[in-house]
Formats: C-alpha cells, sequence, structure tokens
C-alpha cells in the first residue's frame, strides 16, 4: 500500500515503526483536506452554498464513523484527542459516579488517558478506586492478562471498569464482547469503557457485538488526522452527563453541545472522507466485487469495511509470525525481552527490553539506520511502576501497520541482531604500524573539532556513527547523537550528548582508514559469522593545564560496548596519559604510553581500562593530547 503514501514514497530509505503513535497520511485523505479548505471553507450551518455543502461533508464524515464502529442506536462526539474526550466525559460523570457510591476499576496497563481523570474524580469524592494488573507469577508467562484477576474485583458496587482493547505497550488484544458480557453478568448496572485507540488501525471495530457503555478511538492513529471519536451507548444515560461547555447547553439534549467543547475541528473531521476513500482503493486493490474487472464505483459500506479489515490482518499476522520466529529464537531471548502476554492474539506492536543495552542509545543508533521509532513509556507510567522497569530507559517500541513492506520487517530484525553482547576469544592487542607515521590531514582535522561542554576541563569533541563495509568508502550515517547510561559512565552517564559529526575529509585519509580497518579486522578475526558494518568514533582532544589533568573522570570502567579501540594521533607538549588496562576484577594487567599512530584494542566486555593523567611539559606553551576512539554499536 506503499504507493498510496506520499511520506513513505519522499522517504524510501526510513522505516517507519512509530505508527502507534500516529499513522503516515495517504493522498486520499490529503485530497479530501485540500478540497475542504480550498473550495469550501466556509462555517457550516449557515443558508448558503459553500455552507451547506461543508454541512453534507462533515454529515458524511459522520456516517462513516458508524459505518467504522457501527454503531446503529448510540451517540458519537467528537474530539482532538482521547485524552480530551476522556477527561469530559469523566468530569461529565462526577455526579453520577457520586451518586452509585461503588468502586472504579481501572486498567493499569492502559494508556494514561483513561486512568487520571476518573482517578481524580473517585480521590476527590472518596470513591474506592481498584486497579487491575497484569500477572507475574506465571514463570512460563512473564506478563499475563489474566481475567480471572479483573472479574474478581467486579462486584455488585462496580460502577465502572474502564479497559484498554489493546495495550499500547503490550500490544496484546482484549476480548471485549467476553469481558463486558462477564462484566455485566456480575452487575447489570456496571458501565464499561473502552480505549480503542491502538485497536482501530489493526481489527473490525464492533460496538454492536463488543456491547460496552463506551468506546473511544483515534483517527491520526488510522490514517486520519487529529480526530477523535467517542461512542456513548445509552440514549437514556446521556441525561445524566453533566455539560463541560458553555453555560446555555444546560438542558441540551444535544451531548455534543454538553461534550464537544469549542466544537468539531472541522478541516481533521473531513479527513475521516479520505480514510474511507482510503479504505475503497485498498478493496478496488484486491478486486472487491469484481471492481477491477468491470471498473464500477464502489461506495463505502460496512461490507467494504469488514473486507478490507480481513485482508489487513491477514498481511499483519505475516508481520507477527515474522517476529515471532525471531523473538522466539535462544540467541534473540539472550538480549532482547518482549513486554508481552504470550497466551493473548496481538497487533504487531513490539516493546523490546534490551538486557544488555540501554534502550536510549539503541534508539538513537536505530533512528540514524533509518527506522524510525522511539522508546518511552508511552504514557503507560503506572505499567512500569508495578513491573519496577526504568522508566529512563522506557521501551523500545515497534509499531507496523499494513503499509509497512515484508522486506522492511526483515530489515528490523537484521538491525536488532546488533544489539548483542558476544563472547569473543579475544582480550586486547597494539597495532602500531603507523606509529610516528600519522598523516599531516589526520592530525590537523582536530583543529576544527568543537567544544565539548560536558567536561569542566578544555576538550574539543566530534562523534560519528560510519559504515565500514567498505573500508574504501567509509560513511558518516545521519547526525547522531550520543548517549552512554550511567552503568558506565558515572560522570556523563544518563545525558544526551549532542556532538558535531567528525571532518568528513579524513574518510579518505590513508592512516585513518588503515586505523579503521584494523579495529574492524580485529572483530571479523574473532567473529568471521557476523561482519562488522557499523561502528562509532568519537575524535577528542584534550588541553593540559598546569596541574594534572583528569583525562577520564570516571576512573577504572568499561564503556558498554564489545570491543573498544584507542588511537594517539597527537601528543603535543604533555607528560603522562599512560593507558591503563585491567582484568575483570581489575587488576592491573598492562600499561603503556601509546605513541602517535599506536591503537589500543581490547575487549570490553572482559576487560576494563582508564588512562592516567596528563599535565603541560614545558608550562609556557600549548599542550594537548589528541585520540580517535572507535567502538562497535553494541
Amino acid at each position: 500500500m506503499k504507493w498510496f503514501f506520499p511520506s513513505l514514497n519522499k522517504y524510501p530509505n526510513y522505516i517507519f515503526c512509530n505508527n502507534a503513535g500516529g499513522a503516515q497520511i495517504p493522498e486520499q485523505v490529503l485530497t479530501n483536506n485540500y478540497n475542504c479548505l480550498i473550495n469550501n471553507y466556509v462555517q457550516p450551518g449557515a443558508n448558503n452554498l459553500l455552507s451547506k455543502i461543508h454541512s453534507n461533508q462533515i454529515n458524511k464524515a459522520k456516517n462513516i464513523v458508524d459505518i467504522i464502529f457501527n454503531n446503529k442506536y448510540g451517540t458519537i462526539v467528537y474530539g482532538g484527542s482521547c485524552s480530551q474526550l476522556i477527561y469530559n466525559l469523566a468530569n461529565s460523570m462526577e455526579n453520577y459516579l457520586k451518586i452509585k457510591k461503588g468502586n472504579i476499576i481501572l486498567t493499569d496497563f492502559n494508556h494514561e488517558s483513561c486512568i487520571t481523570p476518573f482517578e481524580r474524580i473517585a480521590k476527590k469524592n472518596n470513591i474506592t478506586l481498584k486497579y487491575w494488573s497484569l500477572n507475574t507469577k506465571d514463570n512460563n508467562n512473564k506478563y499475563k492478562i489474566d481475567y480471572n484477576d479483573l472479574l474478581e474485583k467486579v462486584n455488585e458496587n462496580t460502577s465502572l471498569v474502564v479497559l484498554p482493547h489493546v495495550s499500547n505497550v503490550l500490544g496484546n488484544i482484549l476480548d471485549i464482547h467476553y469481558l463486558n458480557k462477564k462484566i455485566k453478568k456480575i452487575n447489570p448496572d456496571t458501565k464499561v469503557l473502552v480505549d480503542g485507540v491502538a485497536y482501530m488501525p489493526h481489527g473490525l471495530v464492533d460496538v454492536q457485538n463488543f456491547g460496552c457503555d463506551f468506546y473511544v478511538a483515534s483517527f491520526y492513529k488510522f490514517c486520519g488526522l487529529r480526530i477523535s471519536a467517542l461512542y456513548i451507548k445509552d440514549e437514556e444515560f446521556i441525561y445524566n452527563i453533566e455539560n463541560q461547555n458553555h453555560y446555555f447547553f444546560d438542558n441540551s439534549v444535544d451531548v455534543s453541545k454538553k461534550l464537544e467543547i469549542g466544537g468539531i475541528n472541522y478541516e481533521n473531521m473531513s479527513s475521516i472522507n479520505g480514510v474511507a476513500d482510503y479504505l475503497v482503493s485498498i478493496a478496488r486493490f484486491f478486486d472487491y466485487n469484481n471492481s477491477k474487472s468491470i471498473n464500477n464505483n464502489l461506495e463505502f459500506d460496512r461490507k467494504l469495511l469488514i473486507f478490507v479489515m480481513e485482508k489487513i490482518k491477514i498481511y499483519e499476522n505475516i508481520f507477527l509470525n515474522m517476529f515471532k520466529n525471531f523473538f522466539n529464537k535462544e540467541d534473540t531471548m539472550k538480549n532482547i525481552e518482549v513486554l508481552e502476554c504470550k497466551e493473548s492474539p496481538k497487533v504487531p506492536i513490539f516493546s523490546l527490553l534490551f538486557k544488555d543495552y540501554n534502550e536510549n542509545n539503541v534508539n538513537l543508533i536505530l533512528n540514524e539506520l533509518g527506522l524510525l521509532c522511539s522508546n518511552s513509556t508511552f504514557y503507560c507510567d503506572r505499567l512500569f511502576d508495578n513491573l519496577e522497569l526504568d522508566k529512563a530507559r522506557g521501551t523500545l517500541r515497534i509499531s507496523l501497520m499494513h503499509y509497512n513492506a515484508f522486506d522492511e520487517g526483515n530489515n528490523i530484525i537484521e538491525y536488532l541482531r546488533l544489539f548483542k553482547k558476544t563472547d569473543l576469544d579475544f582480550y586486547y592487542r597494539l597495532d602500531s604500524k603507523y606509529k610516528n607515521a600519522v598523516t599531516k590531514c589526520l592530525k590537523n582535522s582536530f583543529i576544527n573539532l568543537s567544544l565539548d561542554k560536558h567536561y569542566d576541563n578544555k576538550r574539543l569533541r566530534g562523534y560519528s556513527l560510519l559504515k565500514v563495509s567498505n573500508i574504501q568508502d567509509i560513511q558518516i550515517i545521519g547526525d547522531i547523537n550520543f548517549y552512554q547510561s550511567q552503568k558506565f559512565n558515572t560522570y556523563n552517564g544518563d545525558n544526551i550528548r549532542n556532538y558535531d559529526n567528525i571532518d568528513f575529509t579524513i574518510l579518505k585519509d590513508d592512516c585513518f582508514k588503515f586505523l579503521v580497518n584494523s579495529f574492524v579486522e580485529t572483530i571479523n578475526t574473532c567473529n568471521p559469522l557476523e561482519l562488522v558494518k557499523y561502528i562509532q568514533v568519537h575524535q577528542i582532544r584534550v588541553y593540559a593545564e598546569k596541574e594534572k589533568t583528569n583525562l577520564v573522570p570516571e576512573g577504572i570502567h568499561q564503556d558498554g560496548y564489545n570491543i573498544v579501540g584507542i588511537a594517539c594521533i597527537s601528543r603535543k607538549n604533555i607528560k603522562g596519559g599512560i593507558n591503563l588496562v585491567y582484568d575483570s576484577s581489575k587488576k592491573l594487567i598492562h600499561n603503556l604510553q601509546l605513541a602517535e599512530g599506536e591503537m589500543l584494542i581490547l575487549n570490553d566486555n572482559k576487560l576494563y581500562h582508564d588512562v592516567m593523567p596528563i599535565e603541560l611539559d614545558k608550562v609556557d606553551e600549548e599542550g594537548y593530547r589528541d585520540i580517535l576512539v572507535f567502538t562497535t554499536i553494541s
């Protein structure tokens, strides 16, 4: 389906993997919005031709939402986001919930938009709160979604249960029809609210079948613009809703007037018409009702929607099987954990925890490689708190849609393979081939480095991600930021640092190419089955002071990578700077002062290292130490 998306065609080298945060926009949506803004962007509801056209477009969009939700008897109100709609709804229900004086059940693996508003009201009015959490007692299913745990909390006093149809972190699908039926059997008066934001892009919404009292979804997660819809089942319940809008709507029988604060965003509403056109285009592609052969006009209706969503489900199941096979491999499980319930069906949302690498660092590298993703709690902070996960690291989320290609899935898997600890039969080596023979070009490249603001003493730094599969054509990839966790860098850890790229002219320098090749070949010799494609390089100048200058404030340390290379490029008017190598128990096993052109390569998994301070040799002259530090990306 890529050909329908201008952004995907404009950036063919990017893999869009953050779709759970917002989907890409097809041309049909853009065309509808363009036509609306150019041809009839006037206030609807007035007695002129343009206004009538605009009103008809809005009504058409509302009919489309009814079809997508399968709404036959309920009411749908609109807002800019799920967060806004739930906030409005929760506040409108405050008096109702006070009168009920029951308990409210919230789900802690839900998006926060469906928790905070009700929690505030409950605490304000002394309403009992219960939380449904994952069952973590099963060793074979660490993040189990246990329906019995939920149903045991429901009783005759439960006034409201709030559920995610799909957790935007776990990606698992809840059986809403089953849960609603069971909850209503225990207490028919219990209202059930379902957050369908993460489900609608992947599955068929059917509020008639679900039976829930409220269902909310956002169209910007389903190829539209930022417009969200809230379904309210019971017409009688609407009279319990307190007005959240202007006072003169207090007695309005139109619930939209009470909840749609500021009215509908009309231009975003028009995008829903484009979503329908896009779904019709998919149906035609799959020859729905022989539409290819007879070229007939297709109308968007429920049957067509069911046909298309089934095709999307089949397509996305291939992604699910592809990633399931990868994540279930023993080698993968040693390095990556997937936050998911293994027993429940799911959509292609994969939230990853890296056992040996910080997700902040993984995220920076993957984005520079063209895999557009992010790491965060994704507004599921309660889940992270209950699981005692590090919210500063978050989880790296890969969320895919039907417009992602299978070759992109394979590329994602190959990128994820890069991040693993490797047990190499190697400790350290010294390469002295370029000793005292560093090229003038490489030495001069340090002059124009930018000031490193992250240290107290004066130092300059450049930093780059390099593609090194062809040493004769070394390439700088993107403009990457640098991150180390506090675990490895007690001085500057947990800070994202921004440095300029190294000077591209040195990529062709013979000495630089030799150093890169020596570093890469050392690794490839030890691990010939996984040849190195990418490395990181730091270009650092540290100025000596009259007193001793500490080169490495963190002291004896590891950098958090498989292999590290330290190459001395210049030593001008300094004393000291002796490199120290320690074994795994931090016992000193080697020390040497690197000469210009020498490189120390060491196994960062097995060894520790440090470097002694430098000081000026002649105190009335400038002095500095220039080095290149190469690291694997994992």
